[in-house]
C-alpha cells in the first residue's frame, strides 16, 4: 500500500509543480508475454530461470510504463515505472528503474543528466528491452553471477545458489539491469560519427542497486565510432567501488574500510552490417579488489580483524550474428557464441583459496524472431552451456508490444 501511494503521490507532485501542461507529458508503455522451460538445474543466477519456475508456464515476465515530460526548451524529465519477474518468477510491486531530469539545449552538440539513467557500460546496457535485442538473454558478463558477492567480497557461494533480491547471491561484471545513478555527460563530438559519455556514479558497474550506505564512488566512460554506415567502434572504461554495509560485514568495518575494495572494467566492442547480415562481438575485462570470505566467515590476517585479501580477473567474450532472409520479411536467425573466463588469483595472500576463484562457462544461444506487426514481435530462442548435457538448456518464446 505504502509502494502504490508513493507512486501516486509521485505523480501528483509532478503535475502540481511543473508548469508544463498534462498535455505534453507522453506516456508509452511495454509488455512481454510468453513461454519458457529450463533444464534440471536452472537458476537464476546461472541461467536466468528461477529454479521453482523451471517447468514449462506461460508468464507475463515484464511490463513497463515510460514518462516523457518537457519542462522547457532545454531540460526534461523521464522516467521508467517497470514490474518485473526478475529473481523470484513472480511479477513484483511496481518500481522506478529510470527517473531523471536531462539538460539539453538544441543549440549545443552536449547534454548532462542526472538521477537514474541508462548506463553507458558495455554495448548491451543500452539494450534494456527485449525488443532491443536479438535474444531473450544479455551475453555472460551481464547475466551471470560470479562468486564476488557485495557484502562478502569473494565467496565461493556466491554464484552457486539462493533467490536473487531475497538471498546474497553475487554480482554479474555488468548489471544486467542496464541501469546506473548519478550524473552523465555526452557529448557527440562529430554527428552521427563519434560520441564520448563520461560518468560519475555512486557505486561499480557490477552492482544492482540504486543506492550505497557506503562513500562509494565510480568513474564510467564510453567512446564510440561510425566510420561509416556498416561500422559500429566502442570503448569502455570504469572503475570504482562496488561493496554495501550490512550485517555480516558491520563489524569489520572499523578495521576494513570496505570503499577500499574496487571493480575495474574495460571493454571494446565492433558491430559490422552489411546487407541482410550483421555481425557483433564484445570483449569485456573485469577486474576485481576483494576480501575474501570462507564458508561461513571472512578470512582474516592471523588473529587479526584485518581481511585476507585477493586481485581476480574474467574476461568475458561473444561474438553474435544475425541474418534477415529476403524469403520471409520481417524476419531473423541469430546465432550467439557467448564465453566466460575465469582468471586466477594474482596477490596469493589468501590461505583459504585455490587457483580457481570460479568455472569457467559457454554458452551457446540460437533465436528466431518475427514482426507480427511495427511494434509487435514473436521471439523464440533456444540455449545451452556448460556441461552442455541439457541441465541448463532453455527455451523461450515470447510476443513483446511496444505501445
Amino acid at each position: 500500500m505504502i509502494k502504490k501511494i508513493s507512486i501516486l503521490s509521485f505523480f501528483g507532485l509532478m503535475i502540481l509543480f511543473t508548469n508544463t501542461a498534462l498535455s505534453q507529458i507522453q506516456f508509452n508503455g511495454s509488455i512481454d508475454i510468453g513461454v519458457r522451460v529450463g533444464g534440471e538445474n536452472s537458476s537464476f543466477v546461472k541461467n536466468s530461470i528461477e529454479s521453482e519456475y523451471r517447468y514449462t508456464h506461460f508468464r507475463i515476465p515484464q511490463v513497463n510504463l515510460f514518462i516523457f515530460a518537457p519542462i522547457n526548451d532545454t531540460f526534461f524529465f523521464e522516467a521508467r515505472l517497470q514490474t518485473d519477474t526478475w529473481g523470484t518468477g513472480e511479477l513484483k510491486d511496481p518500481y522506478f528503474t529510470l527517473a531523471n531530469i536531462t539538460w539539453a539545449d538544441p543549440k549545443n552538440d552536449y547534454s548532462i543528466k542526472a538521477g537514474r539513467f541508462i548506463s553507458p557500460v558495455g554495448f548491451y546496457s543500452n539494450k534494456t528491452l527485449l525488443l532491443d535485442r536479438s535474444f531473450h538473454d544479455l551475453p555472460l558478463s551481464y547475466s551471470y553471477f560470479v562468486n564476488i558477492s557485495d557484502q562478502r567480497g569473494y565467496w565461493p557461494l556466491a554464484g552457486e545458489g539462493g533467490s536473487y533480491t531475497s538471498n546474497d547471491v553475487g554480482l554479474t561484471s555488468i548489471y544486467f539491469g542496464g541501469y546506473a545513478t548519478g550524473g552523465l555527460f555526452e557529448w557527440d563530438i562529430t554527428e552521427d560519427k563519434t560520441n564520448l559519455k563520461i560518468g560519475i556514479t555512486s557505486v561499480a558497474s557490477a552492482s544492482d542497486k540504486n543506492y550505497t550506505n557506503l562513500a562509494n564512488g565510480a568513474l564510467l566512460a564510453r567512446f564510440t565510432i561510425k566510420p561509416d554506415i556498416k561500422w559500429h567502434i566502442g570503448f569502455t572504461a570504469t572503475h570504482g567501488s562496488f561493496m554495501r554495509e550490512g550485517n555480516v560485514n558491520n563489524a569489520f568495518r572499523p578495521f576494513n574500510p570496505l570503499e577500499r575494495y574496487r571493480q575495474s572494467i574495460i571493454g571494446t566492442d565492433v558491430k559490422y552490417g552489411l546487407g541482410y547480415w550483421q555481425i557483433t562481438a564484445e570483449a569485456i575485462y573485469s577486474y576485481w579488489y576483494v576480501p575474501v570470505f570462507g564458508d561461513e566467515s571472512f578470512q582474516t590476517v592471523g588473529a587479526s580483524n584485518t581481511f585476507q585479501e585477493e586481485n581476480f580477473s574474467n574476461l568475458g567474450t561473444n561474438i553474435d550474428f544475425r541474418f534477415e532472409p529476403t524469403s520471409l520479411p520481417g524476419s531473423y536467425l541469430a546465432l550467439r557464441l557467448d564465453y566466460l573466463n575465469f582468471i586466477g588469483s594474482g596477490k596469493g595472500e589468501s590461505t583459504y583459496l585455490n587457483n580457481e576463484w570460479d568455472k569457467d562457462i559457454g554458452r551457446i544461444s540460437a533465436a528466431f524472431g518475427y514482426k507480427l506487426a511495427r511494434n509487435v514481435e514473436l521471439k523464440i530462442t533456444l540455449s545451452d552451456q556448460t556441461p552442455f548435457d541439457s541441465s541448463f538448456y532453455t527455451f523461450r518464446s515470447t510476443v513483446s508490444a511496444f505501445f
